[in-house]
């Protein structure tokens, strides 16, 4: 998923006609920069395996889950972690934080 597309997708959400979640998969003192509005989670990479059963509902759900870091590398590995432990809606934000803060959002600070 492109960064246009997350902030197409978060204008509707915030009208109530799409629900996902957001997936931040950074480390807290990343977060401490800057988020994207809207983020529903942080949990580390290094620590999805361990906190996995936080996402119990989401699985059950049905939503998809957007994932995202900082550059989208860390997030693509955590996508497919995610689908190989049976998730099957997860998408990964190209480019992470970065490229929305270059396309969407110029105020995110860039680190």
């Amino acid at each position: 998923m492109n960064p246009k597309e997350l902030k197409n997708r978060l204008d509707t959400r915030k009208s109530g006609n799409d629900d996902f979640y957001l997936l931040d998969v950074r480390n807290p003192n990343e977060q401490e920069i800057c988020t994207i509005e809207g983020t529903d989670l942080l949990i580390p990479v290094s620590e999805l395996p361990a906190r996995i059963g936080e996402l119990d509902s989401w699985k059950s759900s049905g939503k998809e889950i957007i994932v995202y870091c900082r550059s989208g590398a860390r997030s693509a590995n955590a996508c497919g972690f995610l689908k190989s432990t049976g998730f099957s809606k997860v998408f990964n934000l190209e480019g992470g934080i970065l490229l929305y803060s270059d396309e969407v959002d110029p105020s995110l600070a860039k680190y």
